[in-house]
């Protein structure tokens, strides 16, 4: 690795510094998504490219700016899964982060299946 000058006590790596943001780990997780902002009633259809149990990464062109509040909408199998979520940070073009909160206990249920599902994947 190519440093422009030592690391000094204190400093924090960029790797290290995303990772304390995360607390839980993400896993690769395809389901299709659907973002609703609820006071313009605006949607957007996507993709997720990764879950957690606080939240998901949505692939789609069309983002809702930082901090917008929404509702989520997860379809997989003939299952869905829907919460409230805030739109952690935009990747324009790419998609969006989003941060899971206010989950009923029944879609909480369905979010740890899912996650439990992914991390097999991962691990098989």
């Amino acid at each position: 690795m190519i440093r422009s000058r030592p690391i000094q006590p204190g400093d924090i790596e960029a790797g290290a510094r995303f990772a304390q943001k995360r607390s839980v780990p993400r896993y690769p997780f395809a389901a299709r998504a659907v973002i609703l902002e609820p006071l313009s009633r605006r949607e957007f259809a996507g993709r997720t490219s990764d879950i957690s149990l606080k939240g998901c990464f949505i692939e789609s062109v069309d983002q809702f700016p930082t901090k917008t509040i929404v509702q989520i909408k997860l379809e997989l199998t003939g299952e869905s899964f829907n919460t409230w979520g805030r739109v952690a940070h935009v990747r324009t073009a790419l998609g969006a982060g989003i941060s899971f909160f206010n989950t009923s206990p029944g879609q909480q249920i369905i979010l740890e299946k899912w996650v439990k599902e992914a991390v097999k994947s991962v691990n098989t």
